[in-house]
């Protein structure tokens, strides 16, 4: 069973208040709250396990909770351990038992996300509204005004395709003529209906290096309802993925959005003590992999032609702190041909996206993003790449917000249009 928040005390009577998280925390460096900190937000935990205020029914103190992203950072400086991004999620999990979560949020979490085909109904329909003219209306007439945070959040969205991914795959997926490996692809949320041009880059990468790779039928990793407390979903979504995956004989389940590859990976935890899932978990569990991890792992091809371009790394924190993935997209990216890496300072924090954080707390998410923007900009780099859809969202909103004549990219897009210039002899670059 998954602990609840009252089983977790002794985890957090370990801070010992030091600061070390100061120096770390996104959200404390752009408002400068204690309980914008790790140690203000344990201290509020603290004090309601001991009785002085219910957590449940102090909407003000939970706005703390809530505005932390999760991103991990104060863990890995904590001198002490102090495991606050999981008791963060443990409040929430408080506080959705006892009160639900806010309509809008719960419809996304129970009635979109939970199956993909609503999610790609709703992707159309975002489609729909963007080439209509109805996002020319809404942004001209002040519509966008009334939705709040939501309405400032809409410049986020990219263009949505015309078709997902699952629906190219019959044009995409390939047998290599003789594999040497074979791994199931996790078509995760967003690479399918947001972004299915990554996820093609992605299937040919792999086929290109002799992989060969079949695409199961896949529900929601279920972060985004770990995220909001949503356990009892987050476990069905779980089950779903795991009785699908396992009608597969394949080495490795990869995946190129860094969220799905943890989210997948925690599985062996989340089910660890169900008697029917858990063995099957801990197998899943241990085959998950980040495809740039993979393809380090593996071997990757080195025949390419050149991509003339400045590239720079932004760090997504479910991979950099989550998988411990941080040197495999580097060492992918410097091997490209015509590749001038240049490293971009403070590259594992946070962008700001952190799923739908950008959203429910634009604002802020928007303060956050200009530290990255700022530190992109000394770059000089032409293009921003990343290994997670919501931070590849993220970071090309910073870019047209910030007028930066740049792009954010996938590793896997870069390393595609590699293979894809290796007839040109010079002056290719990546589209």
């Amino acid at each position: 069973m998954v602990k609840t928040f009252r089983q977790y005390e002794e985890d957090i009577v370990r801070c010992n208040r030091c600061g070390f998280c100061e120096e770390v925390c996104p959200t404390y460096k752009v408002t400068g709250e204690e309980f914008s900190l790790a140690r203000g937000r344990n201290r509020l935990m603290r004090q309601s396990m001991e009785g002085h205020f219910d957590l449940t029914k102090e909407q003000e103190i939970n706005h703390h909770i809530y505005s932390c992203l999760l991103c991990g950072a104060c863990v890995v400086t904590c001198p002490s351990s102090v495991i606050t991004d999981t008791l963060v999620k443990a409040a929430r999990a408080e506080i959705t038992r006892a009160n639900g979560n806010p309509f809008p949020i719960r419809m996304a979490l129970h009635g979109v996300l939970a199956r993909q085909r609503r999610l790609t109904l709703g992707a159309k329909a975002l489609r729909f509204y963007q080439r209509s003219g109805a996002r020319w209306l809404a942004r001209h007439t002040g519509f966008l005004g009334l939705l709040g945070s939501l309405g400032k959040a809409e410049g986020l969205l990219p263009d949505i395709p015309a078709r997902t991914l699952r629906e190219r795959l019959p044009e995409v997926l390939k047998k290599p003529l003789k594999p040497r490996h074979k791994v199931a692809y996790f078509a995760g949320c967003m690479m399918n209906n947001f972004f299915p041009q990554v996820a093609e880059s992605t299937l040919r990468v792999f086929q290109e290096n002799d992989i060969e790779v079949v695409v199961p039928v896949s529900n929601c990793c279920g972060i985004p309802h770990e995220a909001y407390g949503e356990t009892e979903m987050h476990v069905k979504l779980a089950k779903e993925n795991l009785d699908s995956f396992k009608r597969f004989n394949v080495e490795a389940v990869v995946t190129d959005c860094a969220s799905c590859a943890h989210g997948l990976h925690y599985y062996a935890e989340l089910l660890k003590d169900d008697p029917q899932y858990g063995p099957l978990a801990q197998e899943f569990a241990a085959k998950v992999k980040e495809a740039s991890q993979y393809l380090a792992e593996v071997g990757f091809k080195k025949e390419m032609g050149p991509v003339n371009a400045t590239v720079t790394y932004h760090d997504p924190c479910h991979a950099v702190r989550g998988l411990k993935v941080k040197d495999e997209p580097r060492q992918i990216l410097k091997s490209i041909p015509g590749v001038k890496f240049v490293e971009m300072n403070e590259s594992d924090w946070c962008c700001g996206g952190a799923g739908s954080y950008n959203v429910t707390h634009y604002d802020l998410s928007q303060r956050i993003l200009a530290r990255k923007m700022e530190n992109f900009k000394k770059t000089g780099a032409q293009y921003l790449a990343t290994s997670c859809p919501a931070c590849l969202m993220q970071l090309a909103h910073g870019l047209d917000v910030h007028r930066l004549p740049a792009r954010a990219i996938h590793v896997m897009q870069l390393l595609d249009q590699a293979y894809q210039n290796r007839s040109v002899k010079s002056g290719a670059r990546a589209v």
